[in-house]
């Protein structure tokens, strides 16, 4: 269980880089009305998103790489995701900044909930991370309570966007807008380059793995 923890900590913490789905957070936890309501309705919404790519990806790698002797079909598929890698990283770092700019405004309940699936839905470097994570628990050979713990770790660390502001503001009130803004402000401008050593990091990782099978 600890070699898989190793593999996929690095993938789970990258996904966490989401400054656009920080700074949301940040400033629902700022506003007058109802903050904690507001940023537990969204996070909520980015659980469902969380659970789904979590199931899937590991029911992939379950089912098609199921901790036994790589396959044609798996070797394929771990082809496919290194060079999808290697094209996201190149696409992260040479494109331009993404960045959510919610406005400050009263919003009902359903659509917060519906705004953090939707933006989580949309985050496709958490998505993509957090896939290949939970396709790595699938074809690990260990027991289910230790993949299901595994799991339990990828679906935190993809909602940590949010979570982590709404922890801080529940233990430091008073602090957490000034720590919530610096945290916001360095992932800003670290995250692409950090996103893009990850991405090319495990694209030659699944390529490597894919090869191993033809050599």
């Amino acid at each position: 269980m600890a070699s898989i923890l190793i593999k996929i900590l690095p993938l789970d913490l990258a996904a966490t880089l989401s400054p656009g789905v920080l700074a949301l957070a940040i400033i629902l936890l700022g506003s007058k009305n109802q903050p904690k309501a507001k940023a537990l309705i969204l996070l909520l919404g980015m659980l469902l998103v969380a659970i789904a790519i979590t199931v899937f990806g590991f029911i992939l790698g379950n089912n098609v790489t199921p901790g036994v002797e790589p396959t044609l079909t798996s070797a394929i598929i771990d082809a496919i995701f290194g060079l999808f890698f290697l094209f996201y990283g190149f696409k992260i770092i040479l494109g331009p900044e993404r960045m959510i700019k919610p406005r400050e405004e009263k919003v009902r309940f359903w659509r917060l909930f519906i705004l953090g699936f939707l933006v989580s839905a949309t985050n496709f470097d958490a998505l993509f991370l957090s896939f290949a994570a939970a396709k790595e628990v699938g074809d690990a050979a260990v027991h289910f309570g230790a993949k299901s713990i595994l799991l339990a770790v990828n679906i935190f660390f993809f909602t940590l966007p949010i979570m982590l502001p709404l922890i801080i503001y529940l233990l430091f009130p008073e602090f957490a807008g000034r720590v919530l803004a610096n945290i916001n402000r360095i992932v800003l401008k670290y995250s692409r380059y950090i996103l893009f050593a990850m991405f090319m990091i495990f694209g030659i990782y699944f390529l490597s793995k894919s090869l191993g099978f033809f050599i």
